[in-house]
């Protein structure tokens, strides 16, 4: 009965905030969990440089939402899930390697070639998706927490919970994509990854303009 009472609660500015939590925990997983395995097969990092990496974005982390945070208070929760996902999808298409959809040469990966993915603009891409997607969740959390119906507010099934089972279900769902990516092809894991990703961001941002009166209080 709780189960159908919280569905019935569920309108759909809350159900489009819950979409946007799985996909931003799908892509972002996407990227990170992944990195080890697409910098070792593509640039031959060592443990110490993809470690370095990882440090980086740690550190980030509670700056990007100390700036979130501060740009907020200028900005409505709206106009920030659309600049943030505007830069996540930039990020996540500087990611996409359009050399290894005409050439598979093994080696090299289409070293030098202009439009190849080379180690600077596959960290440039890393960056900027992280950083956005980062940011866009507390954005994301802030709208949910304004769209919400006062039911959700309460009680064991509430608005928090189902924020952190979305999240959880699409990390679990993001690292099941990297795992059967992996079997798919090596040679083209990272468009293998990172293109479907791209759609997912591309479809966040055109739902998030077609629903932008919908996202407020």
């Amino acid at each position: 009965q709780q189960l159908r009472f919280v569905s019935n609660q569920i309108t759909l500015p809350v159900r489009i905030c819950m979409f946007l939590l799985f996909s931003k925990m799908f892509t972002v997983e996407s990227v990170i969990s992944a990195g080890s395995m697409v910098t070792k097969n593509r640039y031959g990092w060592a443990v110490q440089q993809v470690g370095t990496l990882g440090t980086i974005v740690g550190c980030l982390t509670i700056p990007i939402s100390i700036f979130i945070g501060w740009v907020s208070q200028y900005r409505e929760d709206r106009v920030l899930m659309i600049w943030l996902m505007s830069f996540a999808a930039l990020g996540m298409g500087l990611l996409i390697d359009v050399t290894d959809f005409v050439s598979t040469e093994t080696d090299t990966y289409n070293e030098g070639h202009p439009l190849a993915v080379g180690p600077y603009r596959y960290i440039a891409g890393y960056l900027l998706v992280f950083c956005s997607v980062q940011a866009f969740d507390g954005v994301v959390g802030s709208v949910l927490s304004k769209v919400i119906p006062t039911a959700l507010a309460s009680g064991t099934l509430n608005s928090g919970l189902l924020a952190t089972v979305i999240g959880t279900f699409g990390r679990a769902c993001g690292d099941v994509f990297i795992t059967s990516v992996g079997y798919v092809d090596l040679r083209q894991i990272m468009n293998l990854l990172f293109v479907p990703s791209f759609i997912i961001l591309a479809l966040d941002l055109i739902l998030i303009c077609y629903n932008y009166d919908s996202l407020t209080a």
